[in-house]
């Protein structure tokens, strides 16, 4: 784990009761939260009017509907149907690898991947349903943007052990768990299901390599390397830009040694009185 005691951006949110608060806490807070109201709404509208008003329809969004966008994430409806505990698995894994994955890149940048997480998906199934009408539309899930978050951890820290008990590396987990969330949805015909659930760790995954979470940091090393280039070619045009004054000036003192000053027209003037200037410049440094 990484802490940068010199940066606000990776300290706590606030403090409660001298505990520390982080964002992917208040994250978490905040998903019970809709959960809860999730169970109260179910309880006095029935599940199906719920999902009905919160899934990811892309006729509706297109509609005017754009809350659904990020309502889908509310809950998992199959915690309500099949009394699943893979949800609150999905919150306990959702705290803890979100918490890693928020002292690495920073509180700012791990908003901006969970708002990713969210959106990205969501949009792209959306654009989809303008070519392709994807079997299982009505598509209601947060635990995909749980796990986009472990395939974020998994691709910072390939080689961790999140269990003590089974020896499993971080990426061998993600692969195993993708695998069987894959063949469930193919085996339900839930391709809805299927493209958010690669997209989600798709986007974990890109959003890793791109920040340099990866440790990779081939982004910043790329932009790098481009300011380097256009300091190269600034220096060689400064290079050139000199050789040719130069080049200029000592034609110009050659006229004054086989003529005199007063051979010398306005331009060859000018020329002569701007390189004794940048002369004096350079000597007073």
């Amino acid at each position: 784990m990484l802490y940068h005691e010199q940066s606000e951006d990776y300290r706590p949110l606030f403090w409660m009761q001298g505990r520390p608060v982080y964002l992917s806490t208040l994250l978490v807070a905040l998903h019970i939260l809709a959960f809860i109201a999730a169970a109260l709404f179910i309880s006095y509208f029935g599940l199906d009017t719920v999902i009905a008003a919160l899934c990811l329809d892309p006729e509706a969004v297109w509609h005017g509907e754009v809350w659904r966008l990020f309502s889908y994430v509310a809950f998992d409806p199959a915690f309500f149907q099949q009394r699943s505990l893979w949800f609150l698995i999905s919150i306990a894994l959702f705290w803890f690898f979100g918490r890693e994955v928020e002292q690495l890149v920073g509180r700012k940048t791990y908003l901006m991947l969970y708002l990713a997480l969210v959106f990205i998906p969501a949009i792209l199934f959306c654009l989809l349903s303008l070519v392709y009408v994807v079997p299982g539309a009505a598509f209601l899930n947060c635990c995909d943007v749980f796990f986009g978050v472990f395939v974020a951890f998994a691709t910072v820290y390939p080689g961790a052990i999140p269990s003590l008990w089974i020896p499993i590396s971080a990426r061998a987990w993600m692969w195993i768990l993708l695998g069987i969330s894959s063949l469930i949805h193919i085996a339900f015909r839930d391709f809805a299901g299927l493209f958010m659930l690669w997209t989600s760790s798709g986007v974990g995954y890109g959003a890793m390599h791109l920040i340099g979470g990866d440790r990779s940091n081939w982004f910043a090393n790329w932009m790098e390397e481009r300011r380097a280039q256009r300091l190269a070619r600034q220096r060689n045009l400064k290079v050139l830009q000199d050789q040719q004054t130069n080049e200029s000036i000592d034609a110009i003192l050659d006229k004054i040694s086989k003529h005199g000053v007063g051979s010398l027209d306005a331009r060859e003037r000018a020329a002569l009185e701007r390189a004794r200037t940048k002369l004096l410049q350079r000597d007073q440094r």
